[in-house]
């Protein structure tokens, strides 16, 4: 095999782990149908990832953050690592408790999607993110059990662009 198809190959390999696809159901061709704890990229919200909290019955879903789900689930052994007041972060530690994975709470219905929690965050990922905060996955230990940063999240836009759009609605 000469180099450049290697390259080639681990590029597709490693694409190929890190894509976290949604669980969405096939309703017929080229039509799917979204389902409780499908997990997706939301790319309006500075790329955070949601999960389908609820599915209603005209079709419509409703979706929050995942950090906000875990922390509201009690699904991980959450503890704070570090609280640094001075600089405006803080570091956060999201223990895997596989007891508390399997609970029949979150496969309660047909069209409830499976959760892998082995592979439920990568380093880079954004998983809770507010106007005033922001939190990241910065490492992933080999059982799934992650770090976060939470930082103050800093405006784009100067304090007259803001003053501006706000004028504009």
């Amino acid at each position: 095999m000469n180099k450049g198809r290697v390259i080639i190959f681990s590029v597709l390999l490693t694409c190929c782990f890190l894509t976290n696809s949604v669980g969405a159901k096939s309703v017929g061709k080229d039509t799917y149908r979204m389902c409780k704890n499908d997990i997706f990229i939301d790319y309006d919200q500075l790329n955070c990832k949601k999960i389908v909290s609820e599915i209603k019955d005209d079709g419509c879903f409703v979706a929050v953050d995942l950090g906000d789900w875990l922390r509201e689930k009690n699904i991980y052994d959450i503890s704070v690592i570090e609280d640094n007041e001075n600089e405006g972060y803080k570091r956060i530690f999201y223990e895997r408790n596989p007891e508390r994975e399997e609970a029949d709470e979150f496969y309660n219905s047909k069209d409830t999607s499976y959760i892998y929690f082995e592979g439920l965050v990568y380093e880079g990922d954004v998983i809770s993110y507010t106007d005033s905060l922001i939190e990241t996955v910065t490492e992933v230990r080999f059982d799934g059990s992650f770090y976060t940063q939470v930082e103050p999240q800093t405006s784009f836009f100067s304090s007259e662009t803001e003053e501006a759009l706000k004028g504009r609605n």
